[in-house]
């Protein structure tokens, strides 16, 4: 085989997309590759306008660095959209380097276009990710803030610990699931279940969950789950869950995508005396949710337990 032939077969058989064109721009050549992005026919490179494949918003940031390449004979680099054969813009990085003959005379250029279509996608979905991570660190920080702040106000000093380790447990529940399903919305029952395994009491026969699938958004998990959780601990030290007799049943109803409802109601075999000051407990259960939700929610002492209702008139899951 003679070099000639054998840089036909290279430039035919390689993936790449090669292309040369004369001095004025027009093509000379284009591989397989590059006929079959197009979809050129062979004999038709002396009509086919590879110009007219341009995206009309790439003619601009395209057509300046070419021509200065091509006044200077010089080497250019530059990406812009094409229309592929079936109709679809594809981004195309180009490489091209000038040619000359053995006089120096300018003959045109040659180059090597790349599909990055799908490499820039994952870079714009990369830069979206950190964003939104940045975003969600600073708000979870905030959160935490709260927490701490809140939890050291409402307890003694000795106690601190503990009470704030736990809650962090409870958030942490929560952003697990978050996390599980790529920051999309969550199962309720897994948030349920979620925030009584933090206290061990997600296999406890005094606990009933009943509910259909229902999904809920990201914007409120973090919120419903730090309100379960409140709910849960304060059970296990002084409602339901603190006493052999006692049960507890969550359930909800509504649906995702309209009005629901959801209720904590604990019953214990005794008289439950109330809380005689509201402290950061009600602002998790009640002030924070509401807020979030733009909701209803009410935390009744009832004489034998307790019953904590949420009640939304509008979707749980974002449209």
């Amino acid at each position: 085989m003679h070099d000639d032939e054998l840089a036909i077969a290279v430039a035919e058989t390689t993936p790449a997309m090669l292309w040369m064109g004369d001095e004025n721009g027009r093509c000379l050549f284009l591989n397989r590759a590059l006929r079959k992005f197009w979809g050129v026919d062979p004999e038709d490179l002396g009509t086919f306008d590879w110009f007219a494949t341009l995206h009309p918003d790439d003619v601009e940031m395209l057509q300046a660095p070419f021509a200065q390449a091509m006044q200077d004979h010089a080497a250019f680099t530059v990406e812009a959209r094409y229309r592929r054969a079936d109709g679809t813009f594809r981004i195309m990085h180009i490489q091209a380097n000038p040619r000359f003959d053995e006089t120096g005379r300018f003959l045109g250029m040659t180059g090597v276009n790349t599909d990055v279509t799908d490499q820039r996608s994952a870079e714009e979905q990369s830069r979206y990710l950190m964003g939104e991570l940045n975003h969600r660190t600073k708000n979870l920080l905030t959160v935490v803030q709260a927490i701490a702040r809140n939890t050291a106000r409402s307890i003694l000093p000795q106690s601190f610990l503990e009470s704030f380790s736990a809650r962090l447990g409870g958030l942490a529940a929560s952003n697990d699931l978050l996390v599980a399903q790529d920051w999309s919305s969550v199962h309720l029952e897994d948030l349920v279940m979620g925030q009584l395994r933090t206290i061990g009491a997600d296999e406890d026969v005094r606990v009933v969950v009943e509910g259909a699938p229902f999904l809920v958004c990201p914007q409120h998990d973090q919120v419903i789950g730090m309100a379960l959780h409140e709910l849960a601990t304060n059970s296990l030290k002084h409602g339901a869950l603190a006493h052999p007799e006692g049960r507890l049943r969550i359930v909800w109803t509504g649906s995702s995508n309209a009005n629901w409802k959801l209720e904590w109601d604990e019953s214990l075999p005794s008289a439950l005396v109330p809380p005689e000051r509201k402290g950061f407990g009600h602002v998790v259960m009640v002030d924070m949710v509401e807020r979030a939700l733009d909701c209803e929610v009410k935390l009744e002492f009832q004489p034998n337990g307790v019953l904590w209702s949420l009640n939304v008139r509008g979707p749980a899951v974002g449209r």
